[in-house]
């Protein structure tokens, strides 16, 4: 677990490296440099005072505040709609994940490597 307002509010890393983002009823899973991105991305709209327009752009993100004050956060052929106070606290969420990623070990190889059991086996 990196991050978590609650069970349906967290990001955690799979033992695979994926991160999973999970709000609400919504869930993305995305790799680790993809991840790193979008945080970077959300908090970077979080901190731009700009009314309405493009807050924040990144390789595969952009978080765009409409007129009406809504926040629309498109990644890859997603787009989800959140309210101003709602964005903040996943723009925060995100935040204290990312920080607890660049913290950790990097995640483990898949599988364990084969050794043989006993001295059935010789060196060679």
């Amino acid at each position: 677990m990196l991050a978590a307002y609650s069970v349906r509010r967290r990001v955690v890393r799979g033992a695979d490296g994926v991160v999973s983002v999970l709000w609400g009823n919504v869930g993305l899973r995305v790799s680790h440099p993809e991840f790193v991105d979008l945080a970077g991305v959300m908090e970077q709209a979080a901190r731009t005072p700009v009314r309405y327009g493009e807050l924040a752009r990144g390789v595969r993100a952009r978080v765009v505040r409409c007129s009406m004050g809504q926040v629309t956060l498109h990644h890859a052929n997603l787009t989800l709609w959140f309210s101003p106070e709602e964005f903040e606290d996943l723009s925060a969420l995100m935040a204290r994940a990312r920080q607890k990623l660049a913290d950790s070990a990097p995640p483990p190889r898949l599988g364990l490597p084969w050794r043989p059991e006993g001295a059935l086996f010789g060196p060679n």
